[in-house]
């Protein structure tokens, strides 16, 4: 497995959260982590399924973020502001399909 630093997963997570929301649902983005694909615009996926891009709204609603992760770890999350990366103190759920929010 590689180990990315925090530029490179806040350059991947930035394209994904500006080319995944604005272009068709077929687009394909691609990174230095992969190639993400998406099929409800909520969460975006690589080819091999390693990788993973979650479309999520904060706790108080006022904006969006791209939750990342590595093989169901998190990474970091992409908003408006730029890349934060994982702390020891910021957890963050995985969630299911099911409990996502549709987005059209």
């Amino acid at each position: 497995m590689h180990r990315y630093a925090d530029e490179e997963l806040g350059r991947a997570a930035g394209r994904v959260f500006a080319e995944g929301r604005a272009n068709p649902i077929d687009w394909q983005i691609r990174t230095q982590l992969g190639v993400f694909t998406t099929e409800d615009r909520a969460t975006w996926r690589t080819d091999s399924g390693d990788w993973i891009a979650e479309l999520r709204r904060s706790k108080n609603g006022r904006h969006w973020f791209i939750a990342l992760f590595d093989g169901g770890v998190y990474r970091g999350r992409y908003d408006g502001t730029g890349w934060h990366a994982a702390t020891g103190r910021k957890r963050i759920r995985h969630l299911r399909s099911y409990q996502l929010w549709l987005v059209a």
